[in-house]
């Protein structure tokens, strides 16, 4: 039989004729090829040892590849990306030691939280918000919000000013602004949805990390650039009339 079949008798068959189609379903599932691992509990198995088990974890969506992964994280058991590690070498950079009288260098400290359970199209408005903010102003306008992702990034704005006065050796925990905050999904969830008459549908879970670098020392008037003045408009449109040049003239 057909597996088109076999999926018509599992949707509009009888209960008898639904656990023989099940019966033929999985053993054409244990006879054929599948081989991809997936993470369940912790641990990697088999994808078809894993869907005939009946273990209702869900399944990571995440392929394995050894250029953008490496071992999975022992916490947590999810994958560890590269760009965890990347992100937090920033950390450990020693810069040489500076002249008399040269400016101060201030301080930069780079944070991040792993595997958030939240959308990543909700996080990355409050991700752009406290973008240019001071450290004070940042966790005061969060502190507003009644989103649980807004309460994500303060805390870890909190997390990031006790890393930077224990370990960066930075003075004053206020005297920081929010120098890059932005987010990134790390992974998809899988998991499928039981509804009434024999249907369901495909549900997805996402994950996202948070990165978060701090500076130290007052914000800048304007982090992104300001919007031009009616003069520089006009002095901007007086050079472009002037680059005008008429085509295969001398």
């Amino acid at each position: 039989m057909s597996l088109k079949n076999l999926c018509r008798l599992l949707r509009h068959g009888s209960l008898q004729t639904r656990l023989l189609a099940t019966e033929s379903l999985g053993s054409r599932l244990s006879s054929s090829a599948i081989n991809q691992s997936v993470v369940c509990c912790g641990s990697s198995v088999n994808q078809s040892t894993h869907k005939l088990s009946g273990c209702r974890q869900f399944h990571t969506s995440i392929p394995r590849n050894d250029e953008n992964e490496s071992m999975p994280d022992p916490e947590t058991g999810w994958p560890k990306l590269k760009e965890e590690k990347e992100w937090l070498d920033y950390n450990k950079i020693v810069y040489p030691p500076q002249k008399p009288g040269d400016p101060k260098r201030p301080a930069e400290i780079c944070h991040l939280r792993k595997h958030i359970k939240y959308s990543p199209k909700k996080l990355w408005y409050h991700t752009l918000m406290i973008r240019g903010m001071s450290v004070d102003e940042a966790i005061k306008q969060l502190s507003f919000q009644k989103h649980k992702g807004a309460h994500i990034i303060k805390e870890t704005i909190e997390e990031c000013q006790e890393i930077a006065v224990k370990d960066h050796n930075v003075e004053f925990k206020s005297n920081m602004w929010v120098e890059d905050s932005f987010m990134k999904q790390s992974a998809i969830v899988k998991g499928f949805r039981i509804m009434g008459r024999g249907r369901g549908s495909r549900v997805r879970y996402r994950y996202v990390h948070y990165f978060l670098r701090l500076r130290e020392g007052k914000p800048p008037k304007h982090y992104y650039p300001p919007p031009e003045t009616g003069y520089e408009k006009m002095e901007n449109y007086i050079k472009d009339q002037r680059k005008r040049r008429i085509f295969l003239a001398l």
